[in-house]
């Protein structure tokens, strides 16, 4: 709290001209971006559907971080001002945090179980990149007026595999689908020819013509795709100017050391060569010890005009089907993992070599949690600025699911930002906003209203008591919602008011390429 009493002491006043206010006025533009954007005497009478109150508002797009008062209108922030505002709902928010709704664009977890735990954890926006989804108009129908926060996916490149090379159906609606991972080795572990590599291309432009925001391709579940393979998909992304999220490949014969810095430069490159822009999903579970130079190779290459960027979760544990291909022969040796760092979900125990052979046999689609990830690679990748933050949240089902769908974010600000002082919370909320929106408003420009707190931008706002904001999700008992959060609003609805969800409210909003 003397972070925040030595900061209203010295806030900023901020005013625009009154020129400047007129002009907004008369045009009726509402433009993100205008940091440090105030009320006019004539807006400083109006009453606001709601008003935030008294918080400290930090919007890491501008700059902002002063105590003031939020004005929304219609869905939008349509006012901030250091003098007082008239609303019709008035929100207190006096010491705590007023931010920009976080955005998970890597989580598995898009029913409402799920989704209620992300509200719960400060996520206004969650979307499922990695693994992406098909059929893409299906996903997007199925949720709309369903769900509690906004939501969004890539065209799965494992699902147009399978549709070519086998006769099987594959249903991606959001989940880490078994079907992708597990039922279908055919289409994940055979190389595929170069007519069948032109129609795996085809369904996936399929996909994003139907509004897929990129293609999300699992290269670890997919031995069988060929390095020409993966560079034609990106060839394919650049054309049509979409991102490609990947889990980076790991079943390589070769034991040398490095391995992961080898498997990150093939696609760094392939994105080089192309123009595509590259997410290299959750740099900590797959680059392990290699973790800090996969980074610093991202940052050179980023500094040098390739568009590459990465993420990454807060924790030493990953996550994935027992039946998947993460299982094939060599596994140990390629995580540095045994039999007892294998954790079953659906009982909470530690495998052997005998439990592990019966439940990859009889339940290949159960999850598991491996724990794995050296806490030198979390700490890098937390404090790096380069490093967004995404969940890689699972469907929240078994009793003892991984706890990264709950807590993710909470665990951000109160372990590594307030407990351990790894990151400052400034740049802890840039890597959970703005960076996530500014990866993907170019392709979906409806993103380049989300992420900030400024006038124009779509009111989507967490208010949380930095004092306090804890993620209660364990390894023991994940089914445990995070604290410390007064207010979540979505699109201007209050969804969270101390911990409990607002009933029958559904304003989460498809975010599909190029709509606005």
């Amino acid at each position: 709290m003397t972070e925040f009493s030595a900061f209203r002491s010295h806030r900023l006043r901020i005013r625009i001209t009154t020129a400047v206010a007129a002009l907004a006025c008369s045009t009726a533009l509402l433009l993100p971006g205008m940091a440090g954007a105030q009320t006019s005497a004539d807006d400083a009478n109006a009453t606001y559907d709601i008003v935030i109150q008294g918080g400290r508002v930090i919007d890491p797009a501008s700059g902002r971080d002063e105590v003031a008062n939020v004005g929304i209108n219609d869905g939008t922030v349509a006012a901030i001002a250091t003098t007082p505002l008239n609303g019709r709902q008035v929100l207190d928010a006096t010491g705590q945090v007023v931010a920009p709704g976080f955005i998970d664009y890597h989580a598995h977890g898009q029913d409402p179980k799920s989704q209620s735990f992300q509200l719960l954890d400060g996520v206004t926006t969650a979307m499922e990149m990695e693994s992406g989804v098909m059929p893409v108009a299906d996903y997007y129908a199925n949720k709309t007026g369903k769900a509690l926060i906004n939501f969004g996916a890539t065209a799965s490149f494992l699902c147009a595999r399978i549709e070519v090379l086998t006769d099987e159906e594959c249903v991606m609606n959001g989940a880490l689908s078994s079907s992708a991972t597990t039922l279908a080795p055919a289409a994940l572990t055979t190389p595929a020819n170069e007519e069948q590599e032109d129609a795996i291309l085809a369904a996936v432009k399929r996909e994003i013509d139907a509004g897929a925001l990129g293609i999300g391709i699992g290269l670890e579940y997919a031995p069988g795709i060929g390095r020409r393979e993966i560079y034609r998909a990106f060839k394919t992304a650049a054309e049509a100017d979409v991102p490609v999220f990947v889990h980076v490949r790991m079943r390589e014969e070769s034991r040398a050391p490095g391995m992961p810095i080898a498997v990150a430069n093939e696609l760094i490159a392939d994105a080089a060569a192309t123009g595509a822009a590259l997410q290299l999903v959750h740099v900590t579970s797959t680059a392990l010890g290699d973790a800090p130079t996969v980074i610093e190779i991202m940052k050179g290459a980023a500094a040098n005009g390739v568009d590459v960027t990465t993420e990454a979760y807060p924790y030493e544990a990953g996550s994935t089907a027992l039946g998947s291909e993460f299982f094939s022969e060599g596994w140990q040796e390629r995580s540095n993992v045994t039999y007892g760092d294998v954790q079953w979900t659906a009982t909470g125990e530690r495998l052997t070599e005998e439990t592990f052979n019966k439940y990859r046999k009889e339940n290949p689609e159960g999850t598991v949690v491996i724990f794995m990830i050296p806490q030198e690679a979390i700490d890098a990748a937390m404090a790096d600025p380069f490093v967004s933050i995404a969940s890689d949240g699972m469907v929240m089902n078994d009793p003892k699911v991984h706890p990264r769908g709950a807590g993710s974010f909470s665990r951000v600000l109160g372990h590594f930002v307030r407990e351990r002082g790894v990151l400052d919370l400034n740049t802890a909320l840039a890597k959970m906003t703005i960076m996530p929106a500014r990866r993907l408003e170019k392709v979906a420009p409806a993103m380049a209203r989300k992420g900030r707190i400024d006038v124009g931008a779509d009111a989507d706002i967490v208010v949380f008591d930095p004092a306090t904001v804890t993620d209660n999700a364990t390894f023991e008992d994940p089914q445990q919602p995070s604290s410390g959060y007064r207010y979540v609003l979505v699109d201007g609805k209050v969804m969270v008011q101390n911990g409990e969800i607002t009933p029958n409210l559904f304003p989460g909003e498809g975010i599909k390429r190029g709509a606005q």
